[in-house]
């Protein structure tokens, strides 16, 4: 649903100290909307204060939360849909704050994060209520602005959040949880988009490995597919499937899928169209499905030069363990700036104790010296640019997996350039239906640019109801 930003009035709100309660009625986001509150990801990054003090005279921050904490004595419900983020929890959370860490309940429920069950578990405790209602709900990326838009989402600076502690995020994280001027969610890490390649094919093929000489040949979608066509010459794919492009094209479009609740197609998903069928036609490709055995197995086995991938993905995913070619691993930017993944937390009105629910996020979302951790500890990409650029200072982030290489300046370059201002509560549904249209387009069921269009119309119309398709 569309996001109208009301960048100047959340400012003054904060600056006197109102407070900003939950809006039933979040509207869509479009073109025209004015800009969310900027954390400024081109300007040195601020270290957040947790103990500035507020209008009223009482501190805030840290201090002030763990004694509220203890003073309400509630525990509180963190939910999500696997075990990663109580993992963030335990390790992150539970040693800096032993006084109030046992009343922090984590529950796994062990589901699909983006499927209607997930939802409908969350709706189930929060009607349930008693020892069961949630506190603090994660949701993926793909459907966080789903969750934020739910008559029980509360805006984060409710539970006195700010946008200074928040101030070294990625500005698209900022962006991306802003509905109608509040906050409405944090997340601790920044799935920025990268190109993932084999060392010893490139330098076969392109005569040099270097990754600033590989990114000058891939910087553009032109150079892009110049590569690929040397390294079709030479007996190797491109990348494993037609379909790898999706991310780094959908974070190209300039407009919402939905505005005024109307099916808006952007230029950049035609060119989605073409981009992933010349790859498919030109046998630049293994044909292998994203996410098939096949794909992965083609990490390893010599024949694709490389993929687009992400923070999470080159640790988790980039499955090379015990092969020939651990290690033989760079990243690069490439041609363009997106993000793929990420996870948010949302807060409920139910939430029994909001001080200890602010401690947990602040901590996971904001602490510069937690967020240093989550990448030193568990290669988890921090949202939080101060912490980056002390990681980087320090010389911590070579990965063994990548031959030594350090991939965080990759990291920060790329998530610097990511905008998530578009984005709309239909997205991950629509990104669906664009992809199954792309497969029948690349396999030739669908005949043009036009027509692989029209499909897409047609597909959302018959089932997303309430979008009107022109």
């Amino acid at each position: 649903m569309k996001k109208i930003k009301k960048a100047m009035a959340l400012s003054l709100a904060l600056a006197m100290g109102l407070s900003l309660v939950a809006c039933g009625d979040k509207k869509e986001k479009d073109s025209t909307d004015t800009e969310a509150p900027s954390t400024s990801s081109e300007a040195e990054p601020a270290a957040p204060d947790a103990s500035e003090e507020n209008p009223g005279g009482e501190t805030s921050g840290v201090d002030a939360w763990v004694e509220g904490a203890l003073a309400s004595g509630e525990k509180i419900n963190v939910y999500s849909w696997n075990d990663e983020l109580g993992n963030r929890i335990d390790t992150h959370f539970r040693s800096r704050y032993p006084e109030v860490e046992s009343l922090v309940v984590y529950n796994n429920l062990n589901i699909e994060g983006t499927t209607d069950e997930y939802p409908a578990k969350i709706k189930a405790a929060y009607d349930e209520g008693g020892d069961a209602v949630p506190g603090i709900v994660a949701a993926d990326d793909s459907v966080a602005l789903s969750f934020m838009e739910k008559e029980y989402a509360v805006p984060v600076t409710d539970l006195g959040l700010t946008l200074d502690m928040y101030s070294n995020a990625y500005q698209y994280t900022v962006d991306y949880a802003t509905i109608d001027g509040k906050l409405m969610a944090m997340t601790w890490q920044a799935p920025a988009g990268v190109f993932a390649y084999n060392t010893d094919i490139a330098e076969e093929v392109l005569g040099t490995s270097d990754p600033d000489e590989v990114q000058s040949m891939i910087s553009s979608w032109d150079g892009f597919l110049d590569v690929a066509a040397k390294m079709k010459e030479k007996g190797y794919a491109m990348v494993s499937g037609a379909d790898e492009v999706k991310y780094p094209m959908l974070d190209q479009r300039k407009s919402a899928w939905v505005i005024d609740g109307k099916l808006n197609v952007d230029p950049a998903v035609e060119e989605f169209f073409e981009l992933s069928k010349t790859l498919y036609t030109e046998g630049y490709t293994m044909n292998a499905a994203q996410w098939s055995t096949d794909w992965t197995a083609n990490m390893s086995n010599k024949t694709t030069f490389g993929y687009f991938g992400c923070t999470w993905f080159i640790p988790w995913s980039l499955t090379i363990e015990d092969t020939e070619v651990f290690g033989k691993y760079h990243v690069v930017s490439g041609p363009v700036g997106y993000h793929w993944g990420g996870s948010y937390l949302t807060v409920t009105d139910k939430c029994a104790n909001k001080d200890l629910a602010a401690l947990v996020i602040y901590t996971l979302c904001c602490d510069e010296e937690a967020m240093y951790d989550l990448f030193a500890k568990d290669t988890d990409y921090p949202n939080n640019q101060a912490s980056v650029k002390k990681l980087m200072d320090d010389g911590v982030g070579a990965l063994d997996k990548l031959g030594g290489q350090n991939p965080l300046a990759a990291y920060d370059a790329t998530a610097k350039k990511v905008s998530a201002e578009i984005a709309t509560s239909y997205d991950s549904q629509v990104n669906n239906i664009m992809s199954d249209v792309s497969g029948k387009y690349n396999s030739g069921e669908i005949a043009s640019v036009e027509a692989a269009v029209a499909d897409l119309k047609a597909q959302v119309s018959a089932t997303i109801t309430d979008i009107t398709v022109e």
